[in-house]
């Protein structure tokens, strides 16, 4: 509702990076600094995309419309494979239980990291056409990445 409006409002504050990425231009003449700063950029975009994977999968994975959990979405899976299955309370009239936000996190972490640097690897997999969708884009990205650091480095790919 109004709430997340306003916090997707803070995405605004990014663009003070513009002002940070000018300052670090004093440093890039020296390797380490470089190097530095693209895994500081990696794992700054690494997060980003983990927090559009978990939305992604929190959106999907109960239907709205019928009130039923839809068993072929990642987070389904994932509490399945971890013991920690959804279930329902009647009495509440609500969906209970499944992995927790930390594990949720380190989950989505792990999977666009695989997917930036290789091609995705373990129980987290894409299942729905929203998800195979996103992690195709996630791997051009990575491949974005290994491409602009073996140009600028003279790495032949």
């Amino acid at each position: 509702g109004i709430s997340s409006l306003f916090s997707s409002l803070k995405v605004v504050r990014l663009l003070r990076l513009g002002r940070v990425a000018r300052k670090l231009d004093h440093y890039l003449e020296y390797g380490a600094a470089v190097l530095v700063l693209l895994v500081c950029v990696f794992g700054l975009v690494a997060h980003w995309l983990a927090c559009i994977w978990y939305s992604i999968g929190d959106y999907e994975v109960i239907d709205e419309v019928t009130n039923t959990i839809q068993i072929d979405s990642w987070l389904y899976q994932l509490a399945l494979s971890i013991g920690t299955p959804y279930r329902y309370n009647t009495s509440a009239g609500i969906w209970e239980g499944g992995p927790s936000k930390d594990s949720l996190y380190v989950s989505s972490l792990y999977f666009t990291m695989t997917s930036l640097t290789t091609i995705g690897f373990g129980n987290i997999a894409p299942t729905t056409d929203v998800e195979k969708m996103f992690s195709v884009a996630m791997m051009m990205v990575g491949c974005k990445f290994l491409f602009s650091f073996s140009i600028e480095n003279d790495f032949s790919v």
